[in-house]
Order: structure tokens, then C-alpha cells, then sequence
């Protein structure tokens, strides 16, 4: 489905992402129509050091002050450091930039919120799982009570719209569900939009509803109080990093060193900061 870009409070958005997440200025060298966006000027480092895309996302990567953050670039950090493995991050917003770096050699690995899927197992190798997250409805609050209470949550999609970022699995989901039933689920997504810019949309009015990650949902509802982010939309997934065909070798290691890491205070330290 095609569909007119978001105006109005865009500017306000924009804003709003400065706010929450102190780096996204860097989202407009990122856009898909400009030949000097990140990934374009990047080139894979030399010798051994691993290239990782790592994706601008309060849960991924974000800075507070002047300090890099984040649930997976801390791991990512520590397990590095620990098993002496030359590592440069780079960042990214649009998905679909790191995954073409990934498919032409630019990139060794990409670090995302993107749940296991058989579409990526085609493409890319995965680690173990990371962590374990789920798709959310995200809306504003409504202070009427649910008279579709007892419904299933995909099925009150129907007949209605619904965002979701453009790499989503889910995205085929929907369109899948709606194939299924036999009515319609319209289901946008623009490759601009992550899943953050989803979410502040939707808390500034101008989009009804997005299907985002509970994860980033709500490290976001915390500064959007008006968001609603209770009703589940998915069952629970796996969340891996991804790496190109051909570091079957590097995928090994990571799995024994994310299984060690599993394990350790620090591990439980990053759930109880970005989970709890």
C-alpha cells in the first residue's frame, strides 16, 4: 500500500527523538534517498576487526551524556572486551541499510530488534537468543472500557490500520492473517520509520496505532504516559544478532561466550536496568 509521508508534527517528533534518545540527529544521514547516508560511507575495517551495524534504539544503542548505552551494545561491549575480539560499531537507523551492508560484505554482524524469522534464517546466519521480547499494540490510552475485551488481539486489527516498521516480521503476519480471514488488516509501514518513531507518532496523534517491540515500548511509555502499551499482539521471541553466511566460525564463538555470559551478574545486572 502506498501512502503519503507523516507532516504536520513531524517537526515536534523530531524534537521529541532528541530529547529521548540524545543522538538522533544522526537519523537524517540515513535516509534511503541520500547517496552519502551512513552506510554508504562506510567501508569494512581492516584485518581482523569485526564490523557490527548496531542500530540507534533506546534498548540497542543510545548515548546519556556522553556515554554509549544500551541492553545490547553493553553485551556486545563486555563479551568483546572478555575474549579479546577487535570489534567497531556502527550505527544505524533504517534496518534495511545495515541488512544490504550485511549481504554485500560491509558489515560482519548486525545488531537489531529483530525477532528470529524464517525470512532472516534464508539470508543470515543468527546467534542463540539474546533476550526474549514480544510484539505489542501500542495506542493512546482510552478511558472507555473494552467492549472487545474477549476478542483475540490480531483480530481486532481487522478492518483497521495498523503501522509497524518496515523489516518487521510481523508485517507478513498480518498480511498473512488477513489472507486467511478473509478481510482486511491495513497494515503501512514506511522504511524511514523505526520502531521509536512509531511509538512517538502514535503518542503525538498522528498515527491510530503501531505493532512495535514490548521492549522498546517501554522504555518509551515511560516519558509518554498517555500510550497505552498493554495489549500483546505475539507470543514470545527469540531475539538474536545476525551475521553474514560466511562467519559460521564467528557465530560458533559468540554462541559459547553468550551462553557463559548468561550466566554472570553482569548479564542479570542489563535485565534488571532495561527490563525491570
Amino acid at each position: 500500500m502506498t501512502h503519503q509521508p507523516i507532516k504536520g508534527k513531524l517537526p515536534l517528533l523530531i524534537s521529541a527523538l532528541i530529547v529521548v534518545l540524545s543522538l538522533m540527529w544522526l537519523l537524517g544521514r540515513c535516509s534511503k534517498s541520500n547517496e552519502n547516508s551512513i552506510v554508504a560511507q562506510y567501508n569494512h575495517p581492516e584485518g581482523d576487526t569485526i564490523a557490527i551495524a548496531i542500530e540507534l534504539s533506546p534498548m540497542v544503542y543510545a548515548f546519556s551524556g556522553d556515554t554509549a548505552t544500551g541492553f545490547d551494545y553493553e553485551m556486545m561491549k563486555e563479551i568483546a572486551n572478555s575474549h579479546g575480539l577487535p570489534v567497531e560499531f556502527h550505527p544505524f537507523a533504517p534496518v534495511e541499510y545495515a541488512l544490504n551492508g550485511l549481504r554485500d560484505g560491509r558489515f560482519d554482524m548486525v545488531i537489531a530488534t529483530l525477532p528470529a524469522s524464517d525470512d532472516l534464517k534464508d539470508d543470515f546466519l543468527m546467534t542463540d537468543d539474546i533476550f526474549v521480547d514480544r510484539q505489542v499494540l501500542v495506542k493512546l490510552k482510552d478511558n472507555q472500557s473494552d467492549s472487545l475485551a474477549s476478542v483475540p488481539p490480531q483480530l481486532k486489527l481487522l478492518r483497521d490500520t495498523v503501522w509497524v516498521t518496515d523489516s518487521s516480521p510481523f508485517k507478513n503476519r498480518l498480511e498473512n492473517l488477513s489472507q486467511e480471514l478473509g478481510d482486511t488488516i491495513y497494515v503501512l509501514s514506511d522504511p524511514d520509520y523505526s520502531a521509536e518513531h512509531l511509538v512517538l507518532l502514535t503518542a503525538l496523534g498522528e498515527i491510530k496505532q503501531a505493532v512495535v517491540n514490548e521492549s522498546v515500548a517501554r522504555k518509551l511509555a515511560a516519558e509518554y504516559p498517555q500510550i497505552d502499551i498493554s495489549t500483546p499482539i505475539s507470543l514470545n521471541q527469540f531475539q538474536p544478532w545476525l551475521l553474514a553466511k560466511d562467519k559460521t566460525a564467528l557465530r560458533d564463538s559468540l554462541n559459547r561466550w553468550i551462553t557463559e555470559y548468561k550466566q554472570t551478574s553482569g548479564y542479570a545486572n542489563l535485565i534488571k536496568k532495561y527490563f525491570e
